[in-house]
């Protein structure tokens, strides 16, 4: 399940990440790409748009339409303009919503880049815009590679009070409209803003609009940092200050702190990078590069950009190498890790795990791990009654064990409960012993929670969906001995690029009220 090496490691290529969706463009040509590491980025957020450019393009270089969508025949009118007020151009969209018919909307769209491919912004928790309405709701409206049909969109919706007022939108609250998986902020394509309840009169402005985290403990990146760690650069090979250094400590990622690899891991394979044949566990993430043939790596905590690793070289006994960025890196002397006084662990917040199980983990993982405060997911076996268990053994259905996941979130980011709602509205909880085409006791519906708190939310969550008229199946039991899943397991659908086939979100109403 790996990717095979693409490139003999005396060889090196400066690989650009270029963000990118799909425009059409109504006001002359777009203007050339700008090069990503000009985009303005802080360690909050990143600009989609201020409206301050010349020519009226977005911070991204491209150019916002105006879209209408009929309601049986009946023509839908309205006008998108910018205007200066108070000393600043501002986007403003004006129009009617037909009063009869479905389907009617006017709405202000914006492509992410001209070249019609994927923006990845995963780095990132949502939306963050400023906006002032004349009093009715709006959407926010996002298409991604998956939205091939004009039918097709996510969209979360925020209410104006005809004040200056600042929304932000989780990529999680975004429902989706004839699709049936959660939108993938890693493959965005168009942002809109609209308007679409019937009879509706739009009258919005808009100051800001951009791509925000709610974590905004990231430390400041230099223009250099940033063109390599946000927009996927390669600084040049032996010129890194770890290539060709071998001190004995921890290396850290420069953007959030945390773990990465053990000097212990680190070989000179003479590439020009730095180099480890093993990882922190869990620390790293595989996913598909954008150049469609090696494999990127990235922080699991923050997502930035490391580097890339390699398989079947033969130089060390581990046959993996991860070639890394020395500039993603910060570097801990082993004295300073066992200093109470050490400033890279100092206020660090503390971890909470977690355990569900829904089926096969590469769905219930793929889920979970992009939800925003998890720092790592591992996909194992737990509740049965033989150690070390393969999976060809856990196929049997004798060993006892669920096929389940292991998260690891920061409770200042995020809570038990949010993840636990979660666990419910991706899987189907109504089935027993089963999910989808996958039969057996080891595709349960489980919740192994680690102590009384949990196990009151979890139970709390079954009370409120059994009282909603949901059949529930998911059982709640104490956790035991959780055993990781062999390594091709791990990180599945990152590394094929690929999606769940029977793991769909649907935000469940009963589960938010029991959240209030």
């Amino acid at each position: 399940m790996h990717f095979r090496e693409l490139c003999n490691p005396m060889k090196w290529a400066v690989v650009a990440g270029l963000i990118s969706a799909a425009i059409i463009v109504v006001w002359g040509q777009a203007p050339a790409a700008m090069e990503t590491n000009a985009l303005p980025t802080t360690s909050e957020g990143l600009l989609i748009d201020d409206f301050a450019s010349a020519g009226q393009a977005s911070a991204l270089g491209t150019k916002w339409t105006f879209q209408t969508g009929a309601a049986q025949k009946v023509m839908v009118e309205g006008r998108l303009e910018f205007v200066e007020e108070g000393g600043r151009t501002r986007l403003h969209l004006t129009g009617k919503v037909p009063a009869g018919g479905k389907g009617a909307y006017l709405e202000a769209r914006l492509g992410l880049e001209p070249q019609e491919r994927n923006f990845d912004a995963q780095g990132y928790s949502g939306i963050r815009l400023r906006v002032k309405g004349n009093g009715g709701p709006y959407i926010v409206r996002l298409r991604t590679k998956d939205t091939r049909f004009s039918g097709q969109y996510y969209e979360a919706t925020f209410a104006t009070n005809g004040s200056w007022q600042d929304v932000t939108l989780l990529f999680r609250q975004f429902t989706s409209a004839s699709l049936r998986m959660p939108v993938d902020s890693a493959a965005l394509r168009a942002v809109g803003l609209a308007a679409a309840r019937k009879g509706q009169t739009a009258d919005l402005y808009v100051e800001s609009i951009g791509f925000y985290r709610e974590d905004s403990m990231y430390r400041e990146l230099t223009p250099e940092e940033e063109r390599v760690i946000v927009h996927k650069g390669t600084e040049r090979p032996f010129t890194g200050k770890y290539d060709e250094f071998f001190a004995t400590g921890t290396y850290t990622c420069k953007r959030c702190g945390a773990k990465l690899f053990e000097s212990t891991s680190k070989f000179n394979s003479h590439c020009g990078w730095p180099s480890f044949d093993e990882q922190i566990p869990n620390a790293v993430k595989w996913q598909p590069d954008a150049d469609g043939r090696r494999t990127e790596i990235i922080c699991a905590n923050c997502n930035a950009h490391l580097g890339h690793v390699f398989l079947g070289e033969q130089l060390t006994a581990k046959n993996t190498r991860y070639c890394v960025n020395s500039i993603s890196m910060n570097f801990i002397p082993a004295a300073a890790l066992q200093s109470s006084a050490d400033p890279a662990e100092a206020g660090k917040p503390k971890t909470e795990t977690a355990i569900f199980a829904s089926g096969c983990f590469w769905g219930t993982e793929y889920h979970l791990q992009r939800a925003p405060g998890v720092i790592s997911t591992t996909v194992g076996y737990t509740g049965g009654h033989v150690d070390n268990p393969t999976y060809k053994q856990v196929c049997t259905d004798t060993t006892g064990h669920a096929e389940a996941v292991q998260v690891v979130f920061d409770p200042t980011k995020t809570s038990y409960e949010k993840l636990a709602r979660l666990f419910f509205e991706t899987h189907d909880f109504a089935q027993v012993n089963r999910q989808g085409p996958d039969i057996g006791r080891q595709y349960r519906s489980a919740v192994f929670y680690v102590n009384d708190e949990q196990k009151q939310v979890a139970m709390k969550m079954v009370d409120a969906l059994k009282k909603a008229g949901y059949k529930v199946a998911t059982e709640v039991t104490a956790a035991g001995k959780f055993w990781p899943a062999e390594d091709y397991h791990q990180d599945y659908y990152n590394k094929t690029g690929k999606t769940p086939y029977c793991h769909i979100y649907r935000p469940i109403a009963a589960l938010e009220a029991a959240a209030k």
